[in-house]
């Protein structure tokens, strides 16, 4: 298996699993809080599509996000151009978006970016070195596996865990 095949395979199970964890929440369960300092679901959902929108193509490929192409800031009073990171814990509780299924539409959207920029990635397109925020200058394949499968994965385990705490179904194991 090559380094393009391990990533699509890890980067297509991840989006499969984050939709199946989001998929079924009420609106209740999207902001749920199981403690003053904790994070609703929807907030960490956002941060990390926002991150893998901004990383695979702004960072990777300099094109215009899925979010603004699609004007979400504006039609969903969020910003333009933050995901969260470092957003003081007030507005991350504060945060809400228009509607779980509007969410994994925005997800899907952009998954479906990075599945075609995946489709065409090489191994010099891989290996190239691009700046990415807050990492510096790495290579793409330690980007895509650094913020999209190891970050997406810490964030997914925290909404497993959040659903659990609800009374939901946790993953398959």
């Amino acid at each position: 298996m090559d380094t393009k095949q391990y990533l699509r395979h890890f980067v297509a199970l991840l989006h499969e699993q984050w939709e199946l964890a989001l998929s079924d929440l009420s609106e209740e369960q999207f902001y749920f809080r199981p403690g003053d300092r904790a994070n609703h679901i929807a907030f960490t959902a956002w941060h990390w599509v926002r991150t893998e929108d901004n990383v695979v193509q702004f960072a990777l490929q300099r094109q215009q996000t899925v979010w603004l192409l699609n004007q979400l800031d504006e039609h969903w009073g969020l910003p333009r151009l933050a995901q969260g990171t470092g957003m003081p814990s007030e507005e991350a509780h504060a945060l809400r978006l228009p509607s779980v299924a509007d969410f994994l539409e925005y997800a899907q959207k952009v998954w479906s970016s990075t599945d075609r920029y995946l489709d065409h990635a090489n191994a010099e397109e891989l290996s190239r070195i691009a700046k990415v925020v807050p990492f510096g200058e790495i290579a793409v394949a330690q980007a895509l596996g650094q913020t999209i499968v190891a970050h997406g994965n810490q964030h997914l385990g925290e909404i497993w865990l959040v659903r659990e705490l609800q009374g939901l179904t946790g993953p398959a194991v």
